[in-house]
């Protein structure tokens, strides 16, 4: 059942941008981005391809620029929703929770970025790379506060955040592949985040 609303970004510009990519939104989570066309997208949109190309040059254009939207939203909710002075353990808890909860609202557009915008080529790779980039961001500074350094929690590397990120991924395009929530990956993920930063305690 597609929900009634999408989490995207509030910062998409104009009125009818925002409509055109939550109607992608609604298209991708009916149909999947593939079988998806412009078509569609103003149809559920309620507005004209003139006004869908003024906005995109494309389906493609306005696809990136929804997932970009949606991990901006993600990453704000991380952001916003990690206590920097309780226990580090806790912390990583409510860094994946608030990954889920937003990822469970659109769990279609999940599996499209991890699974359909690879095969969009060179064009697609910058947001995918941008994308990551932005979460290892806001990751890395999460475990290089005072109350990590009291844990004897040192600093996330670079590549340690890429492992958790590629983790986590891969097990929410598995959930929604096997139909089940994405709260069924909070468990494991939490278990092998503890894992891989407790691994730094005293270094």
């Amino acid at each position: 059942m597609v929900p009634d609303t999408v989490t995207v970004s509030p910062d998409v510009g104009s009125p009818v941008r925002g409509r055109l990519l939550e109607a992608m939104a609604t298209c991708v989570m009916e149909r999947g981005y593939r079988d998806t066309t412009v078509a569609d997208v103003v149809r559920v949109a309620r507005t004209s391809r003139r006004s869908f190309y003024q906005e995109f040059d494309d389906k493609q254009a306005c696809f990136v620029e929804l997932l970009r939207s949606t991990n901006d939203a993600m990453i704000a909710a991380i952001s916003e929703n990690v206590d920097p002075d309780a226990d580090w353990t806790v912390q990583i808890r409510q860094a994946v929770e608030a990954y889920v909860e937003v990822t469970e609202q659109n769990p279609e557009i999940a599996w499209s970025w991890i699974r359909e915008l690879p095969a969009l080529g060179e064009s697609a790779r910058r947001i995918q790379v941008d994308a990551m980039e932005s979460l290892i961001a806001v990751l890395v500074p999460l475990t290089d506060t005072p109350r990590m350094r009291e844990s004897g929690i040192a600093p996330m590397t670079h590549e340690t955040a890429v492992m958790i990120w590629g983790g986590i991924r891969e097990l929410a395009a598995s959930a929604v592949e096997q139909k089940r929530s994405l709260y069924t990956i909070v468990e494991p993920m939490v278990g092998a985040c503890i894992a891989l930063v407790g691994a730094n305690i005293g270094r």
